[in-house]
């Protein structure tokens, strides 16, 4: 009982501190309840981490570190972040129709990152399995100073 308690107190802490925490928008979207996420099973590989995160082969991120010249996607609309890849880039649309298809079944798409994971994980882990990251950005798979990114 105490040690439940104690249990508590820490996640609800946990819990303030990441509501009042501004880093981390991008897990924020798709774990805005701590509780929730603890009571998560997932299968963590490079794909899901990165697009649940940000942190990883987009050009967005890469850009950011100055690993690469420009944040652009690829298909050339917009720079390639996670919601791009996740909602708009066309050249994930055979990916993202096999999602779309199973969301639209019993909810709206776009639906909200957070139900992804709740009411989605198995079509949404599917989805980023699918993400060919080294294909979509062949063009910018040489660093600034030419060494390749791994």
């Amino acid at each position: 009982m105490v040690l439940r308690e104690l249990v508590n107190k820490g996640v609800a802490k946990w819990q303030s501190e990441w509501t009042q925490y501004t880093e981390g928008r991008t897990t924020k979207g798709f774990f805005p309840d701590v509780t929730e996420r603890l009571k998560m099973k997932m299968n963590l590989i490079q794909n899901f981490a990165t697009m649940v995160t940000g942190h990883g082969k987009t050009n967005s991120y890469l850009h950011r570190f100055e690993k690469i010249e420009a944040p652009t996607c690829p298909c050339g609309t917009r720079d390639q972040n996670i919601d791009h890849l996740l909602f708009e880039c066309e050249l994930l649309n055979k990916e993202r129709a096999i999602l779309k298809q199973a969301i639209v079944k019993t909810n709206d798409w776009p639906t909200s990152k957070r139900d992804l994971l709740r009411k989605y994980y198995k079509e949404f882990t599917q989805f980023t399995n699918k993400i060919p990251f080294d294909e979509i950005n062949v063009e910018q798979i040489r660093c600034k100073d030419n060494s390749k990114i791994v």
